[in-house]
């Protein structure tokens, strides 16, 4: 980020350019300067004459910056046209990150839908390498079809490091042979002390509210569910109003957000006062 103007992005070149599915790409790349980040935070990503939008980190913190990006709009449509070699613009990172001292000594259900599972991923990470400060750690990650499931390798890996994972299509064709379903529907395959857990959340807005109440329901407190949330942000600092909530923008006071958090939110102010009608899958 241009130290010297908030709004002035920072040149990245792409090193590397991977094909996760039909419409979702990896973009490795690198800035002039180092960057640190913390698993969910974002940053502005840019392509001159196309505009930004706000995109997730999906690398740990030991990994060059990642950005795992779909292709559903003008913006990123645009980024899908670039090869390794090109440049894009950079802001931040912006945002607060997942909280980790919930889950320290606990169990953690991790639940994802769709893309929801990028921004996720540092989270798995950290979970990974520092495996003596959690207890058992469970992933269910839900897609719309086979062809729309991504980092189905790195899934196999990190079930070999400990986490349980249970992968989930809503539509299956004839190669699939795992789970199918909505991913809330294969809780009961989750052997975790709910009551003494935590859970991380991320994907549509109709998924993370099943979720967020279903994990509730088997005994998790609302302080220990966590999601993030995303919205059509403009600026990443909180200055053009976009992604407002209430009293709360999601791009400074968030994007993460607890379970607790949002209900008082959604009491006080009713649920819809915010981006939920205005979301970023436009870009």
């Amino acid at each position: 980020m241009n130290a010297n103007n908030v709004y002035t992005p920072s040149e990245a070149l792409i090193e590397e350019v991977i094909t996760l599915s039909r419409n979702v790409n990896l973009y490795t790349v690198k800035t002039k300067e180092e960057i640190k980040w913390l698993p969910g935070q974002f940053f502005m990503v840019s392509v001159f004459g196309f505009g930004e939008a706000p995109i997730s980190v999906t690398s740990s913190a030991r990994e060059p910056l990642k950005f795992c990006i779909k292709k559903v709009g003008h913006v990123t449509g645009a980024i899908h046209g670039l090869r390794a070699g090109d440049t894009i613009g950079i802001r931040g990172p912006y945002g607060n990150a997942f909280p980790l001292d919930v889950a320290r000594g606990r169990d953690v259900v991790i639940i994802a839908g769709g893309l929801g599972i990028a921004p996720l991923r540092p989270l798995i990470h950290e979970f990974m390498e520092n495996g003596k400060d959690y207890a058992r750690v469970f992933l269910l990650s839900g897609s719309k079809t086979p062809a729309d499931v991504i980092y189905s390798e790195e899934c196999a890996l990190w079930e070999k490091r400990g986490i349980r994972v249970t992968l989930t299509v809503d539509c299956p064709d004839d190669s699939w042979d795992v789970c199918t379903g909505l991913v809330t529907a294969h809780l009961d395959k989750v052997e975790a002390d709910f009551q003494n857990a935590a859970s991380y959340i991320c994907g549509p807005e109709v998924m993370i509210e099943a979720a967020m109440k279903a994990v509730s329901a088997r005994g998790i407190p609302e302080e220990r569910i966590i999601t993030t949330l995303e919205a059509h942000m403009k600026c990443g600092v909180g200055k053009c109003g976009h992604c407002y909530m209430g009293p709360k923008y999601i791009c400074t006071d968030g994007p993460v957000f607890s379970y607790k958090e949002l209900r008082r939110l959604a009491e006080r102010f009713g649920k819809g006062h915010g981006p939920q009608d205005d979301p970023m899958w436009g870009y």
